[in-house]
């Protein structure tokens, strides 16, 4: 996540601070992965316009399946990209304790979250009000700064939970020990109470993170309703959806599982305490300032519409 942060705040707070080539910002082997997901996403842009040409021109749904196919690959690739969300989600994952099923509800949330408002921004901006292709993705890209907001007020709930011993980071199971970051607890009723609110937490901040409509999304959403092929656009942008998903709880859960083992390796002892404490709030301010980064250079500069 860390590694990850300097860049994106940089292509953030400078007008064309952002690398010539998406990705070059990363460390390898991230920068090689980068560009092979990008040379794919090509690819798949090509397909997908190949077949939708194909289905405009014949009238035929038989190319639906390879469209479907190509956006959740797409998807896919997409997602191993830079972005605020793998490095919101990741961070969170790497620094609090959480539940696998957790992990996979809100990368499913934060990507269908994401479809959703490219569908609704579309519908919304082309279907009511007939906007331009060019003003519905300049329009679109505003709600990132619901997003970014969301995201730095959702960090800074969490950091003053943690300094206020109100947030774990960890999940405390069946056992409790001295020294944890929350301390003792005598009453089961205020781990189950403590666990709800971690957990309601992540899925708003990953609703947060979903907030900003996919710029692929929209370019397909833009054809398939100028030419009248508004089933399948809506499809395809669910297939990525999901596609962006799977990468995403991919990269979640290995944070999980890193973060897991870490503490594995700490045991209960009051020091172990101290450690988790001190994790799980360089995750929240993390997540704190990445937001407020991202927000203020949005309003500096202007959205960038891109997923």
């Amino acid at each position: 996540m860390w590694l990850m942060l300097p860049g994106s705040a940089w292509a953030a707070l400078v007008p064309g601070g952002g690398s010539p080539t998406p990705g070059t910002d990363l460390p390898e082997p991230l920068r090689s992965i980068a560009a092979w997901g990008f040379a794919l996403q090509r690819q798949l842009t090509g397909q997908l316009r190949e077949q939708l040409a194909v289905m405009k021109e014949t009238g035929s749904w038989e190319p639906a399946a390879a469209i479907i196919l190509a956006a959740f690959l797409y998807g896919v690739f997409h997602a191993v990209g830079p972005g605020h969300g793998k490095v919101v989600i990741g961070g969170w994952f790497a620094t609090r304790r959480a539940r696998i099923t957790h992990g996979l509800a809100a990368s499913l949330i934060a990507a269908m979250v994401q479809a959703g408002s490219a569908i609704a921004a579309v519908g919304l901006l082309a279907g009511l009000l007939s906007l331009a292709p060019r003003d519905i993705t300049a329009g679109a890209a505003w709600l990132e700064l619901g997003s970014f907001a969301m995201i730095a007020v959702i960090g800074a709930l969490m950091t003053w939970r943690t300094l206020t011993g109100r947030g774990c980071g960890h999940d405390h199971g069946h056992h409790h020990h001295e020294g944890e970051c929350c301390g003792h607890h005598d009453h089961h009723d205020h781990h189950h109470a403590h666990e709800k609110t971690e957990r309601n937490a992540l899925f708003t901040m990953a609703a947060a993170v979903g907030f900003r409509p996919c710029s692929g999304a929209i370019l397909v959403l833009l054809f398939c309703f100028a030419n009248g092929m508004i089933l399948i656009g809506v499809l395809a942008t669910l297939a990525m959806g999901i596609g962006v998903a799977v990468t995403v709880a991919g990269i979640g859960l290995g944070a999980l599982g890193l973060n897991r083992l870490v503490e594995k390796g700490m045991g209960n002892s009051s020091l172990a305490g101290r450690l988790r404490t001190g994790m799980a709030l360089a995750g929240s301010l993390s997540i704190t300032i990445l937001g407020l980064v991202m927000l203020i250079g949005a309003l500096v500069n202007g959205p960038t519409p891109t997923g």
